[in-house]
């Protein structure tokens, strides 16, 4: 295996991570806000997928088309490992007033897995493809004139 591709392969590993573990506060914070009727979930899950978003296109910029294809890879491991764990965060969330939770919010399932990860897939492949996209086109000199 080449450097690069092991490099390409241990970046991915670790922004999986950093996407799972931001989601996963992300989600504990969520909760919490619900609880306390903040109004800032919105804010919290809009800053997730600015995350998601971000991790990608770090991707996207060290591996060229194959790092697109690490950054979905990112966001599938990702998001799957954060839906695996919902039910933890609800219970993270809770601690200290468990009793009140389950009096506000009852049984807590979690949600259908399609619709979990329908979103977050679509925005890190779409935006780490355009970055790849836009970076090769600024290396392109539409008129041929000069050193483009």
């Amino acid at each position: 295996m080449q450097k690069s591709k092991l490099s390409l392969i241990l970046l991915t590993t670790a922004c999986a991570f950093a996407a799972a573990l931001y989601g996963f506060g992300s989600s504990v914070y969520s909760w919490r806000s619900v609880y306390e009727e903040t109004g800032r979930e919105g804010l919290i899950q809009a800053s997730r997928v600015i995350v998601y978003v971000a991790l990608g296109i770090l991707l996207a910029f060290r591996g060229g088309w194959p790092g697109v294809a690490a950054a979905v890879v990112m966001a599938l491991a990702a998001t799957s490992a954060e839906w695996v764990l919902f039910p933890l965060s609800y219970g993270w969330a809770a601690l200290g007033q468990e009793a009140a939770y389950a009096e506000k919010f009852g049984g807590v399932a979690r949600p259908p897995y399609n619709a979990w990860i329908a979103y977050d897939l679509f925005a890190v492949a779409i935006s780490s493809a355009l970055a790849q996209g836009l970076r090769m086109m600024a290396n392109v000199n539409p008129r041929g004139i000069g050193g483009g």
